[in-house]
């Protein structure tokens, strides 16, 4: 009997051990996002991120608010992402290459 108790205790412990609580923060990354196109845009490539386990962006103030994983991926990770796809993210600006390639409604200044 003592050893089925022993062997039920170890299985927990092993089972508790093995299921490790992620790392999950959320922050607001100012973009310089405009309009719907940028919305769909930019939400669309963070959520396929991974590590990302929520993105959207609110258009009023151009902040993207992400939850995701410590663990998986870094705040300056995230922000590289956003960065890539034409868009600043705080204090990281997007290069004029990147920029260019937006559609002309996305651009800074544009018709959104």
């Amino acid at each position: 009997m003592r050893n089925i108790v022993l062997m039920i205790l170890m299985f927990v412990g092993f089972i508790t051990f093995g299921q490790q609580k992620e790392k999950l923060q959320t922050v607001k990354i100012q973009t310089s996002a405009q309009c719907g196109d940028c919305k769909e845009r930019i939400e669309n490539a963070l959520n396929y991120t991974k590590g990302l386990k929520y993105a959207e962006l609110n258009l009023e103030d151009s902040k993207v608010e992400v939850k995701f994983n410590t663990d998986k991926i870094t705040l300056d990770e995230i922000k590289k992402v956003i960065n890539e796809i034409g868009y600043d993210a705080d204090e990281m600006k997007a290069s004029k290459e990147k920029v260019d390639q937006l559609p002309n409604c996305c651009k800074p200044g544009g018709m959104g």
